[in-house]
């Protein structure tokens, strides 16, 4: 289907008809392996394919080139920027540094695990390395497990079916229609919610050291820290953060000089790049670096 035939849907009488014969076509796995082919070879633009998913369990590449599996599910809405693009374009300012680390880490806390991506990246470039995944919202649990499985990693991966926060408890989990911008805290687009189980970081890692955490809780990031403060003073981890906006950028960055980590860096298209004063996060690189000291590998001290 052209670019321009999608573009044309919303405005079509057509539109139900066309949509249904992309779907059939789409089930087969024929066609999925040319769109895959057609996208990697640059045949195929992303405002294209951006609007095909994928099905089934497909092989996908660490930085390194070691394969890994990914189970689509029907609810996922990046498993075609995974599997489509191979990862090339699935944040690709973050992921490429965050697998770097794992290779010399002992444990990982993946805070807002979603599909457990940066769960597969680190466990496949370390396999000493133990992960703690934590995620409350039922769905993408639903896909984390699967992936979890089909990697063969559940002796390796535990999966903590809870939000994180600065103290236990129970919360509202706002479900918006993009299930991985699930949050505690409420946004005007979420239609409904549940209520899940709070844990702090501290729990749900207890014992096991961790090296290496990565936090995308949407707005929540302060507290899931606070909650960490037990960790964060035993291992000094290096910290990969989401900021949404300068607002958030800024109480992140507060509370975690709190603990010591002073030195940030963003993650932009050019590399890991100091943080300027009164620094906004764009839509599309909103992923920062924190640590007690510079990190090897992370750009200038």
């Amino acid at each position: 289907m052209s670019a321009t035939a999608l573009a044309a849907l919303k405005n079509n009488a057509a539109a139900p008809a066309l949509l249904r014969t992309r779907d059939a076509l789409m089930r087969s796995r024929a066609v999925q392996r040319a769109v895959r082919t057609g996208t990697l070879r640059g045949y195929i633009p992303q405002h294209v394919w951006e609007h095909l998913r994928p099905t089934g369990v497909w092989t996908v590449h660490a930085p390194d080139g070691a394969p890994f599996w990914y189970a689509c599910d029907p609810d996922d809405v990046l498993a075609g920027v995974v599997v489509w693009s191979d990862l090339a374009v699935w944040e690709e300012e973050t992921h490429p540094l965050l697998h770097q680390l794992a290779r010399t880490a002992r444990g990982f806390l993946d805070a807002g695990a979603y599909a457990g991506l940066y769960t597969l990246l680190a466990c496949r470039a370390n396999p000493r390395l133990r992960a703690v995944a934590v995620e409350p919202n039922p769905v993408a649990q639903r896909i984390l497990r699967r992936n979890i499985a089909v990697n063969a990693l559940e002796d390796r991966v535990r999966v903590v079916p809870k939000a994180l926060s600065d103290a236990p408890g129970t919360a509202r989990l706002a479900l918006p229609p993009r299930i991985t911008m699930a949050s505690l805290e409420r946004t005007a687009d979420s239609t409904h919610g549940v209520d899940v189980p709070v844990t702090t970081g501290d729990q749900a890692v207890g014992e096991q050291p961790i090296d290496l955490v990565k936090i995308d809780v949407e707005g929540f990031e302060p507290q899931v820290l606070r909650g960490l403060a037990r960790t964060l003073e035993r291992d000094r981890p290096v910290l990969f953060t989401e900021c949404l906006d300068a607002r958030a950028l800024e109480q992140v960055t507060a509370t975690a000089r709190e603990f010591g980590y002073t030195w940030v860096r963003h993650l932009g298209p050019e590399g890991p790049a100091p943080v300027s004063p009164g620094m906004s996060p764009t839509a599309h690189h909103r992923n920062f670096l924190l640590a007690t000291g510079p990190v090897p590998g992370a750009g200038r001290a």
